[in-house]
Formats: structure tokens, sequence, C-alpha cells
């Protein structure tokens, strides 16, 4: 255990993509034997890490910086308008903080919320680690990765400078997910029948219109082939649930959901996930070993969902339909293939999992507690 009052605090935040990576460092670091109250998180008011946040026993601080708004309605145009003296409020807030933990370290997620953090432990001399999950590292990422003490990576070939190829941080509780224990429990809890090649279609916290649009095409590629044996688990996201349901085929078993906390139950019973190609996405598949269609989104920065999913293709560990194949039946191709060849569904989870080795590792932990010591 550490022997500063504060060990460490993570930062980032807005969506859940920098959120749940943030929650796995400080489980990772609990886990490694630092009591949770020298534990911080600092996020965004305006995130969901309120919501993600409220359930553990971290100290957490929420800064009133937001991220710009690209909407022209006038609630957005109000917010624009106030943030720069968000911001500023933000930079103020992150350096008291800063002086009245005196953590020893401090672990930058990326995020537009992980800029005042960040610094103000450049600006204080405390050490700086960037941890970057994706192929390509986000715009926050690479200008706090300038100045840190150290660098973390969660792939090789990193364009960071002095990266340290960590893994990506990935939540205990799969990161010790045994599928074959869990599997019949996690059906019984989801309430899909235990018989049933299962498929699961998720979009994010936020859901996708564009997975959602296929999904009746889904449903009929199911019902086509082996409807009696066949099941969809649909997270369409909130967005989404109020928009009128697809009826599926005779004999294809079919559940909706908005939003599904229980992920490891998702991962332990689910047969083939169909979904977007996110670094905690990816990272969360490979650690727990699951047969996988990915669709990137042809709208993530700098194309990042893309090299995302091809991480896993190159090593054999998915398929791949691009949003632009979606027309012409890629999907449900995809989907035949993997719903006729239970071999190939095998194969793609075991390479998943092996390429998901260093995830579930302590390398990631490592680094931040060597960085504290400089």
């Amino acid at each position: 255990m550490s022997s500063t009052e504060v060990f460490a605090v993570v930062t980032g935040g807005g969506t859940s993509g920098h959120v749940v990576p943030a929650i796995a460092i400080l489980e990772l670091l609990q886990d490694a034997g630092h009591a949770p109250q020298s534990l911080r998180y600092v996020g965004s008011r305006r995130g969901i890490e309120k919501t993600l946040m409220k359930v553990l026993i971290f100290d957490c601080e929420y800064l009133p910086i937001s991220g710009l708004q690209r909407s022209a309605s006038l609630k957005s145009v109000l917010r624009n308008a106030l943030l720069p003296q968000a911001i500023v409020r933000s930079y103020v807030q992150a350096y008291r903080l800063i002086r009245r933990w005196k953590p020893a370290v401090v672990v930058s997620v990326g995020g537009y919320a992980s800029s005042p953090m960040a610094f103000a432990a450049r600006l204080s001399g405390v050490a700086l680690v960037c941890v970057s999950y994706d192929r390509t590292p986000g715009l926050a990422t690479r200008r706090q990765a300038k100045h840190a003490t150290s660098v973390a990576a969660a792939f090789d070939g990193s364009p960071l400078p002095g990266a340290v190829v960590t893994g990506a941080p990935v939540r205990r509780e799969i990161r010790e997910l045994d599928v074959a224990t869990r599997r019949v429990t996690s059906r019984l809890a989801l309430g899909v029948p235990q018989d049933r090649i299962m498929f699961t279609v998720i979009g994010g916290s936020l859901g996708s219109a564009v997975l959602n649009d296929n999904i009746e095409r889904i449903l009929e590629a199911l019902g086509e082939q082996q409807a009696d044996s066949t099941a969809l688990y649909h997270v369409c996201g909130q967005r989404h649930i109020n928009q009128l349901a697809p009826q599926p085929p005779s004999g294809v078993w079919y559940s909706r959901v908005a939003y599904e906390t229980r992920m490891t139950d998702l991962l332990a019973a689910t047969d083939v996930m169909i979904c977007r190609a996110g670094a905690s996405t990816i990272a969360e598949i490979a650690a727990v070993g699951v047969a996988t269609i990915l669709v990137p989104w042809k709208n993530a920065a700098e194309d990042h969902q893309q090299l995302n999913a091809g991480w896993l293709r190159e090593h054999g560990a998915a398929l791949v339909v691009n949003e632009s194949d979606l027309a012409t039946g890629a999907l449900t191709e995809a989907i035949f293939s993997l719903l006729k060849n239970p071999l190939e569904r095998q194969n793609l989870a075991i390479a998943a999992r092996n390429c998901g080795e260093l995830h579930r590792g302590t390398t990631l932990r490592d680094v931040i507690e060597d960085a504290s010591r400089r």
C-alpha cells in the first residue's frame, strides 16, 4: 500500500469509453493493495461518469468542463458560449485538488475531462501517466504524452513517445470471468434459453442506429436458417427504446432492452457478439474470448474504430463488416457463416482470448507504480 494519503488520481471521462477504463484502473490499483480511500477519480459533471461511478467506493470529483457541442440548437449554442468560463473554472479547481490531495501520481485515460488534472499535475511536479487504449491515440492523450512521466499503450506500434505496451485496462469482473462456469447462470439471469445459439447486438452505451436498422435483416437471416435453435439479444440504447420493436420470425427467440449493466452475464452467455469497435469493447472481447462480428463506426475520429477492429482481424480473432457493405448483405453473410460453422465460432473465441492475455495482466499497474516513485 502507498504511504501517501492519496496514491493516485485517475482522470478522464465524458463517455463510457473513457469512464470504464478509468474504473478498471482504480480496481487494478485496489487489487494491488492500495486502499480505496487512497484512490480518487476526477471527471466531468456533464458526462456519464456520475451514473457509472455512483455504485463504486472511490471518492470522486466532477469538474464543470464539457465537450464542444456540435448541434445548432439553442441549448447547444448557449452551452458553447459558457464553455470558456467552465474550462477556466475546471483548471483552477483541478489545481486546488492537486494541492489538497498531493497524490503520488495522476493517471489520465484521455478525453476532454482529463485535461485540467493532467495540466495541474504537470504544473505541480506530480508524476503523470497517460493511458492510450485506441490504436490511434486521441488528441488529449497525444498532447499530454509529450510531458508525461510514463505512457502506457494497449497495442504495439504506438506513435506516442516512449510508450510501454501494457494492454488495455479492463474491469475486474471481466478480467476474472470464466465463461465455462458462468454460462448457465448467465443465461438464466438474462432469460435466454440454454439450448439456443445466442447472437447479441450491442451498440455501446448510447446504442447504434446503424446496427438497430439491421435488426430485421438479422432476424430474417436467423429465421431462414435455424430458427428454432437461435436467439437474438438486442441492446438498442436508451435513446432508441421507444422505437417500434421488430417482430421476430416464427421460432426465433428475441429480446430487446435499452441498456445492459450485466456485461459479465452478457459476455458469458453470448455465442456471437455483433458490435462496434470501440477500444473498451475490443479489450473486453479479447479478455474474455468471444466470437465477434465487428462493424466499425465509419465516423470515428481518425478512423480509430477501423484500426481497433483490424487488430483482432489480423489475429484471426474477429470478422469485420464495414458500414458501407451492410446494404449488400455482408452482415447476414457473416452471420450465416458463424451460424453454420461451430468450429469457426470456437476458433474466433480462442484467438480472441489469446489476444487478451496482456489485458488480463498487471503490466499497466507496474507502469503506474513505477512512475509514482520517480
